[in-house]
């Protein structure tokens, strides 16, 4: 009974958001507001699928070695909290968010994401008495595998999908941007100084392209393989740098992930922002 109330809280919470989307989609016919009703409804599936398939969560959760079967309402009350203060953000972003504050909104909805994640691993430290680490490793795996549940996919297949081939594609397309932003900026300065930053933008747009091509290669084979071999490969940098296997996952999935692309998109704004500037004057 409990769990059916989560999963009522949970989507009901989604309802203003999934329905300011639809009005949106209605209302402007374009691209972002059709990306809003997207991401609104995809969330709403994945909320569903975790707490429908919550003994699938609890499994994920006792690979780590703590049975949490007797805990099972405490979890789903902690990840209840988590989903509504994302699903306050969505609704927020869907209702306000326009076309040249997108990156501010996604940036923002994005460190509430990971600050539910957060305080979700907390909650379960503390109801399981694990360490903090162990929380929080534990709860991005459940949202990986509520993920994975709401498209039909393993949790092995999610994380090559999502933190290998997603991520470096996403990073590609920030360095992307960001040779295209020194390439326009040439094209409105053509002074030697935009020349030169013009061609450091192509040699970087072009590194990252080969960095994708081998980490696509070096993974070309069936994804339950192709996780076995991350999963070893980090355990070997654990153990090079004399760390642990979760804060390896930290240090490349989340940190330099988003130092990356968020820099690059930083990086790309800014370009664009004063070569207006200097077109300007």
């Amino acid at each position: 009974m409990a769990i059916t109330t989560y999963i009522l809280l949970a989507s009901a919470s989604l309802l203003p958001a999934l329905v300011t989307s639809v009005g949106r989609c209605f209302r402007e016919k374009d691209l972002l507001s059709f990306s809003l009703f997207s991401l609104c409804a995809i969330w709403e599936a994945t909320i569903i699928s975790a707490y429908i398939h919550a003994d699938y969560m609890m499994a994920l959760l006792d690979m780590y070695g703590q049975s949490i079967r007797n805990y099972h309402s405490y979890m789903c009350f902690a990840s209840l909290l988590g989903c509504l203060l994302v699903n306050i953000m969505l609704s927020l972003t869907v209702r306000y968010m326009k076309k040249q504050h997108v990156w501010k909104w996604i940036i923002g909805v994005l460190a509430l994401f990971l600050f539910a994640i957060l305080m979700i691993g907390i909650c379960i430290s503390l109801i399981i008495g694990v360490s903090l680490d162990q929380g929080f490793f534990a709860s991005c795996c459940g949202v990986m595998g509520a993920v994975g549940v709401a498209w039909g996919l393993t949790y092995k297949e999610i994380c090559v999908i999502g933190n290998i081939y997603l991520e470096a594609g996403v990073c590609l397309l920030s360095a992307l941007w960001l040779t295209w932003s020194t390439i326009k900026a040439y094209r409105r300065n053509r002074t030697k100084r935009y020349s030169l930053l013009m061609s450091a933008g192509l040699l970087y747009g072009m590194f990252y392209l080969l960095v994708f091509l081998l980490i696509c290669s070096h993974y070309a084979m069936p994804m339950e393989k192709a996780f076995d071999l991350c999963y070893h490969e980090l355990l070997m940098l654990a153990s090079d740098w004399h760390t642990t296997y979760n804060y390896v996952n930290y240090l490349i999935f989340i940190i330099l992930f988003l130092c990356l692309t968020l820099g690059n998109i930083l990086a790309a704004k800014c370009l664009a922002r004063n070569s207006y500037k200097k077109e300007g004057d």
